[in-house]
């Protein structure tokens, strides 16, 4: 038994804990109620940075106890029911608020009871409070909530169980200036005294604590409609920069276009609320997602127009239906992770081909869907996004899209405002499945190995693939398919231990790896005359195997252009290329077929071939791909074009608004982005993007300079990029943008061996502020493996943050910094 604190009694509770008569409170309590509602009143004091609140917590009692137990870590002063003052007694190391019902009258099972909690607390990793800080050039502050998976208890004592939803509401009072959003509607807005408001939203329907949630800024509201009227709405701090009102648009895009598939939408409206230094990319609070200003403002931008389809996607799946344990997150975040997707069809499958997206799920291999032997706090890692994502697609593509879609309705309508689990979740799926497939599909929930193919010699034959499952990760089979020169087509589907021969004539054309994109890549061994074989195969050499390319979806499109870019063939020519991209029908296809381009232009040795190249080239790149497609070859993905267009006459407009840093904000984010895909000259790069960097007037800009700059950083020699990051880290607070200058800065140490213990006191700066919260454990692991060969900088590195304001993951690396190695 761990040791207990003691904490803040009310008068009648002091001798009951001091006599030692009696049972504790906390030896007695049970879970043994459901909570009906939360009803929180307060206001945050910026000044003593601490919420002073009420919330009175109605429930439902479904079992006679003598005292019940709350998840809290606050200060509590005082705890009421109705006129009775309870006992009551904290666990402080387990976060247990227990309140004991012995004095209370007329209690009993099936009773519902109010309890009123006062208490006050103050910032933390679930209640974030956001000053104006150094470096952003948005002076609005931001007090918000993030409390996925068990944070809303570190703001408010609550039954923090993601099964146990309950009506929410929020009354705070707050400056005249500056606005509320919560879950649920707007019931009170009223003047509270000089200069300042009280502001009210509540629920009409029930959610699970850790979508329960509150934002307060100076906003500006961007609105659109779906067809049917909901209103969808983006909520922005005054002043910043973006592309509000297109990204409302394209919201109720999203809603009209999942819709059909999954059911009405489930909420009163759909808000975007954009906040500085959110700790993570997404939160889907129920009907009110949060996300970061510097990744959401962009729906052109595939990382934008995915992470909020992410959070959208949720409120299906996470919200109108959460899960009934932790160990069942994988079904929220892995059909997010599909949906994600599918609200973007039209920019990867135009043709309607019926991609199904699994080249875009990146499962790892050891990391399964489920693992229930993490904490609740670390089940987030790639198994129940990406894994479960790929999971659930192999089961979309064994029963079809129609039966699919249908029985995910049903689910949600069965289960709607409640939870589900792993077992119910698959049931529902058994009769479509089958017993053979359903099985399949409860092991792959806990593999941990991926599937492996092993190509192999064969006589008379290209070669045999071998297919190895070890665990059983595969539901669907694989399948592989190739077509002969009338465009005829054969295939082999394969499931674990399977082998099949592959004929010659399977290489003449195109050989396509998994044609309906239902599995992410798997890896692959071989000798080099064998791989070399499986290479060439997948990528169209020839008329007949371009005019199949053309025919086929975007996945495959983009598989056949990834494999040609990282062998360098020539799959064609550049007379060939403004044809090819015409055919294309994904815009990460056509940003691609661009980047082999700029490969094969620089790889070639024929002054005349590379000035064929330059020629088809530069029309193409001065208006560039869709601007969605950058998000498949990142920052610098056209940098091999660098030295084979003149890069300073096709952006000649651009680079001068570069180098007075954007003063006047005329190159919209995704023209930057599409810039950052070159590469300049190290003195160049800083003269243009180093002054954005600084100077622009926007975080986004600055951010997507930095991203590129860190990149660059890796190969630069000049002590004068280490000056540069040094004195950018030194104005600047802003966790939107450190992240990619402390890499930035670096690899500038690193390469030149310079600046490092002036590097190492910004970064103890940055841990000592309490907004820079969101990295610090990176800015952590920065130092320590800067530090690695010099144990006594380490340790006084770590040792000068003992009264840093840490998050609590920073601070257990400090007592374990090797697991930043």
């Amino acid at each position: 038994m761990r040791p207990l604190r003691l904490a803040f009694f009310s008068a009648l509770a002091l001798p009951f804990l001091t006599t030692g008569c009696g049972s504790s409170p906390l030896e007695d309590a049970t879970r043994g109620y459901d909570v009906d509602r939360y009803e929180l009143t307060g206001a945050f004091d910026w000044n003593t940075r601490k919420l002073d609140a009420t919330v009175s917590v109605a429930l439902r009692l479904t079992e006679d106890t003598p005292a019940i137990a709350l998840d809290s870590h606050v200060a509590v002063k005082a705890v009421h029911i109705g006129a009775t003052d309870p006992a009551y007694e904290i666990d402080a190391q387990n976060g247990v608020l227990a309140i004991s019902l012995e004095d209370v009258s007329n209690v009993t099972t099936g009773e519902t009871i109010t309890i009123r909690i006062d208490y006050e607390v103050g910032t933390s990793d679930n209640l974030y409070a956001i000053p104006a800080r150094l470096g952003d050039p948005v002076l609005a502050r931001a007090l918000f909530t993030d409390s996925e998976p068990l944070g809303a208890s570190w703001w408010m004592p609550c039954n923090d169980e993601p099964s146990d939803r309950a009506k929410f509401s929020v009354s705070l009072a707050i400056p005249a200036q500056e606005q509320l959003i919560a879950n649920g509607r707007l019931v009170l807005d009223a003047e509270e005294g000089p200069n300042a408001h009280r502001v009210k939203y509540e629920t009409s329907w029930t959610l699970p604590t850790y979508q329960m949630a509150f934002a307060v800024s100076q906003f500006e509201v961007a609105k659109s409609q779906t067809k049917t009227g909901l209103p969808v709405e983006v909520w922005h701090r005054r002043e910043l920069p973006g592309s509000h009102a297109e990204m409302a648009k394209a919201l109720a895009g999203m809603i009209d276009h999942l819709t059909p598939l999954v059911g009405p939408y489930p909420f009163e409206r759909y808000a975007l609320v954009l906040l500085p230094s959110f700790p993570v990319g997404g939160m889907e609070n129920a009907g009110i997602s949060f996300q970061r200003e510097t990744s959401s403002t962009e729906p052109a931008l595939s990382g934008d127009f995915y992470l909020a389809a992410h959070e959208l996607a949720h409120q299906w799946f996470g919200d109108l239906v959460t899960v009934e344990t932790w160990d069942d997150v994988w079904i929220k975040e892995g059909m997010a992770n599909q949906l994600e997707y599918e609200a973007g069809r039209a920019f990867t499958d135009a043709s309607g081909q019926g991609s199904l997206h699994g080249d875009q799920f990146f499962a790892e291999d050891a990391v399964p869907v489920r693992d229930r032997s993490l904490a609740p706090d670390d089940k987030y890692t790639s198994g129940p996004y990406d894994r479960a994502a790929w999971l659930l697609t192999q089961i979309r593509s064994l029963t079809g899209d129609a039966v699919y879609f249908e029985i995910l309705r049903k689910v949600l309508s069965a289960h709607g405002f409640g939870a589900i689990g792993t077992d119910a979740f698959l049931d529902a799926f058994e009769h479509a499945l089958g017993p053979e497939a359903t099985a399949r599909a409860r092991r792959a929930i806990d593999a941990k190995k991926l599937p492996r193919i092993a190509l192999q010699a064969e006589p008379n034959a290209a070669f045999a693939l071998v297919l190895d499952d070890p665990d059983g990760a595969l539901v669907a089979p694989l399948v592989v398919r190739w077509y002969g020169a009338d465009g005829s087509a054969e295939e082999v589907s394969l499931l674990g231990g399977a082998r099949a021969v592959i004929p010659a004539a399977a290489t003449d054309v195109l050989l396509v790896m998994d044609p309906d994109d239902v599995h992410p890549n798997f890896e692959l061994t071989g000798d080099g005359a064998l791989a070399e074989a499986w290479t060439s195969a997948r990528v169209p050499l020839s008329t007949n195997g371009n005019t199949v390319l053309a025919g086929l979806g975007g996945a495959a499109q983009m598989n056949a252009l990834r494999v040609a870019s990282l062998s360098g063939a020539a799959m064609m020519t550049p007379a060939e290329l403004p044809g090819l991209l015409g055919e294309l029908d994904a815009d990460g296809a056509k940003a691609m077929a661009l980047q082999l381009a700029c490969v094969l232009a620089s790889l070639t040795l024929d002054a005349a071939e590379k000035e064929a190249w330059a020629a088809a080239l530069a029309p193409l790149l001065e208006g560039g791909p869709p601007s969605f497609g950058l998000g498949w070859i990142g920052t610098g993905g056209l940098a091999a074009c660098s030295d084979v267009v003149p890069l300073d006459e096709l952006f000649s407009v651009e680079w001068p608004k570069l180098e007075a840093g954007l003063s006047a904000a005329d190159v919209p984010f995704v023209r930057l982005q599409y810039l950052a895909s070159f590469q300049l000259p190290e003195e160049r790069e800083l003269a243009t993007f180093g002054v954005v960097a600084s100077k622009a007037p926007s975080l986004r800009a600055r951010r997507i300079a930095l991203d590129h700059l860190a990149r660059r950083a890796r190969d630069v020699t000049s002590e004068a990029w280490v000056t540069f990051f040094l004195d950018l880290l030194h104005a600047t607070r802003t966790a939107e943008t450190l992240p990619s200058a402390m890499i930035g800065a670096s690899w500038a140490v690193f390469n030149t061996g310079a600046g490092l213990g002036a590097f190492v006191d910004e970064l103890v700066d940055i841990l000592h502020d309490e907004a820079t919260r969101p990295v610090h454990t990176r800015a952590i692991c920065i130092g320590v493996r800067l530090l690695a060969e010099d144990p006594a900088a380490k340790a006084a590195f770590l040792g000068d943050l003992a009264d840093a304001p840490l998050t609590e993951a920073a601070r257990a690396l400090t007592k374990k910094p090797n697991d930043c190695l």
